[in-house]
């Protein structure tokens, strides 16, 4: 039987810091001492250079980032159950569905995290049903009337899924969610169950990269379909 819940899967990386220390310089006159000065001023100059570079460059850039197949890597796969479960695309009721998050630029301006290619309803549901191949499941992601024959049919609804990345001196935040709705239907004795799947994630860089949002996003896309999984049994036709 399928037993609704719904909880928040809280994620965060440690963040080491490293502290540089050394002795006090002293000023000398001698040709040695102030090459080595100019040195240290050369390569400060070029290190905040870099930093300024790395916090302005791409503004207003479209930063796109994908829905991959999300599966139990590393885990045993048992047999595939005999029911078959047809996933259908889920619908997009997020406020903002032009965009998967934002980056704020550290001196300013923004760009945005966009997902690559098709919809995020298609591609979620696509991610679903290879996850619960993973586990076992007979599952298949459909749509319209390629449903009909299954003996479950599983629906959802995007209510908030995204990523913003805030860059600052020497670092940047990242802050991602992930909330859906799931609804089961058995078409064997016309029973429904819904479940809310919520999850959300934080970590901390000194570089930013885009694969660190897309880390994020999987883990929590990740995180939402373990819960379904321990939540839910399939017993024959349920």
């Amino acid at each position: 039987r399928l037993l609704p819940t719904e909880s928040a899967c809280t994620l965060r990386d440690e963040v080491n810091i490293v502290r540089v220390t050394g002795n006090p310089s002293f000023v000398s006159d001698t040709k040695e001492d102030h090459v080595r000065q100019h040195h240290v001023r050369i390569v400060g100059i070029g290190l905040f250079g870099i930093i300024l570079a790395a916090g302005c460059a791409g503004k207003g850039e479209r930063i796109d980032l994908t829905v991959p197949i999300v599966s139990g890597a590393g885990e045993k796969v048992v047999a595939m159950s005999s029911p078959t479960v047809a996933i259908e695309p889920f619908e997009d009721h997020r406020t903002d569905r032009s965009r998967l998050g934002t980056r704020h630029h550290l001196w300013g301006g923004e760009s945005h995290f966009s997902h690559s290619n098709g919809t995020l309803s298609e591609a979620t549901a696509q991610a679903f049903a290879d996850y619960l191949k993973g586990k076992g499941w007979n599952a298949t992601a459909v749509e319209g009337s390629r449903a009909a024959g299954a003996d479950i049919t599983i629906t959802g609804t995007l209510i908030d899924v995204g990523v913003d990345a805030t860059s600052g001196i020497g670092q940047t935040t990242l802050n991602a969610k992930n909330k859906m709705l799931v609804q089961v239907q058995n078409h064997a004795d016309g029973s429904q169950v819904r479940e809310t799947l919520t999850s959300t994630g934080a970590s901390q860089v000194f570089w930013f990269d885009p694969e660190h949002a897309q880390e994020l996003l999987n883990e929590l896309y990740r995180k939402s379909f373990e819960k379904f999984v321990r939540n839910t049994t399939l017993d024959e036709k349920i």
